[in-house]
């Protein structure tokens, strides 16, 4: 089966609505957020989600949302707990090219505003986070992008040429 569609995996605030919604126009397809689709489906922020129910329960609600999803020819920006879930991501997978947008850590604390929260346990630091999601990114992966100092058209562009390429089978 042909991968037509592209997901976008990483941490919080590493880019993957703001690179998704010019990638998606870049390439004629359509543009998902699976953050979103969560929360107009359960009427609340993300973080309210976790505050109120717990982590599992909002991994449960963000699994069946991803395996509810049947598209073709878009691009998927995911949560950045996505890859907790491993029916998900192997769902993903079948029809999609997955692509790891990557950041080091100093960047991505800089980059994440101070009232944001990520889907953790309580009794974990978000270095803790990003050390433990980090291999389940590089697993998942069909590329990974390293999006150190590049601005977003370089990032799209490149992502594209990939995605081309891959697609033609070279």
């Amino acid at each position: 089966m042909q991968k037509r569609n592209i997901v976008l995996i990483g941490m919080p605030s590493s880019g993957k609505t703001t690179i998704g919604q010019p990638l998606a126009k870049t390439l004629n397809m359509g543009f998902i957020d699976t953050d979103r689709i969560i929360m107009e489906k359960e009427k609340r922020l993300l973080r309210d989600i976790v505050n109120h129910d717990g982590l599992e329960k909002f991994l449960e609600i963000q699994q069946s949302t991803l395996m509810s999803l049947n598209v073709d020819n878009h691009v998927i920006s995911t949560g950045g707990s996505v890859v907790y879930n491993e029916a998900a991501m192997e769902h993903l997978k079948r029809n999609s090219i997955v692509v790891y947008l990557k950041l080091e850590f100093d960047e991505i604390k800089k980059r994440l505003s101070s009232g944001r929260r990520l889907a953790r346990d309580s009794n974990k630091s978000f270095e803790d986070v990003y050390k433990e999601r980090v291999p389940l990114y590089e697993k998942y992966a069909d590329v990974t992008i390293d999006c150190s100092s590049k601005n977003v058209q370089s990032i799209v562009a490149e992502i594209k040429n990939v995605y081309e390429s891959m697609i033609k089978g070279i």
